[in-house]
Order: C-alpha cells, then structure tokens, then sequence
C-alpha cells in the first residue's frame, strides 16, 4: 500500500524570516570562487619570503601583469572563454574580461628579486622579503663577568 501525504499549501509559501534571511545571504554573502574582497587566493609565509598563488582561468601567461613595490603586489590580467559556435549557454561562471586585484603584505618585499610561474591554471608569485625586514637571531652578550 501507498503512503499518502495530505496536500498543505502553506508548505510551499516562504516564512518572512526566510525571504529576509535570503535577501541577505545573497547581498553580503561571497559565492564560491571569491571571497567578497576579491579574488581567491593563497598567500604563504617562509623566513625569506611571502608565495602568492591566485587561480587565472581563461588566462594566458603573456596576458598577465605583474607590478611589485614596498609591500604591495598587483596583479591584472584578461580572461577569454570561448563558447563552441552554435552552442546553448546554461551556466555560465567563469566570465571574461580584464581583471586586476592588489594585496596588501605584513612587510616590504625586494620586487627586483620577485618571480612567477604559472602551472595549471594557477599563477605563483614568489616575492622575497627585503633584507631590513628579514628575522635575524641575535645573541645576548653580557657585559659584566659571571659569577662563578
């Protein structure tokens, strides 16, 4: 035998704290592949240096702009996405056009000395830290002999 469910229209209406919790979520709430402050990324600390990865679909090496100075990075670039001739587009998320995003780093970095690669899709940005902001150990010395 069947289960039978009774028909109740009001299931299908939406509470006022729904549609405002809606409304919000989709105003102030990043969607995947950004983060509200702009593109995705990863940024990594060593020792001697900051690596910045950042995902360029569409992007083609030559059409990346890299621009370093003191304690800030930019990065522009133009995505192309090419959509096969006669065909029906049902989603489309990955949008072309240029682009440019800036970071902020915690200290100055040596920009003569900043390298890039690109590797499936994703461009990796290897900024070394300047020499005056590099952590160094210093030894205590005492000025005054121990007691023995």
């Amino acid at each position: 035998m069947a289960n039978m469910t009774r028909y109740n229209p009001f299931d299908d209406m939406v509470s006022l704290r729904e549609a405002m919790n809606n409304l919000f979520e989709d105003s102030f709430i990043p969607r995947s592949g950004s983060t509200g402050r702009g593109m995705v990324s990863n940024l990594y600390e060593t020792a001697e240096s900051f690596v910045l990865q950042l995902p360029l679909v569409g992007a083609k090496p030559e059409d990346v702009e890299i621009t370093a100075q003191q304690n800030t990075i930019s990065v522009k670039w133009t995505a192309q996405m090419s959509v096969p001739e006669n065909a029906t587009t049902h989603w489309s998320r990955f949008a072309q056009g240029q682009y440019q995003q800036g970071f902020t780093l915690p200290v100055p970095i040596d920009a003569e000395q900043a390298e890039a690669s690109y590797e499936n899709g994703v461009l990796t940005i290897t900024l070394p830290k300047a020499e005056h902001a590099r952590a160094r150990q210093v030894k205590v010395s005492t000025k005054t002999p121990a007691f023995v």
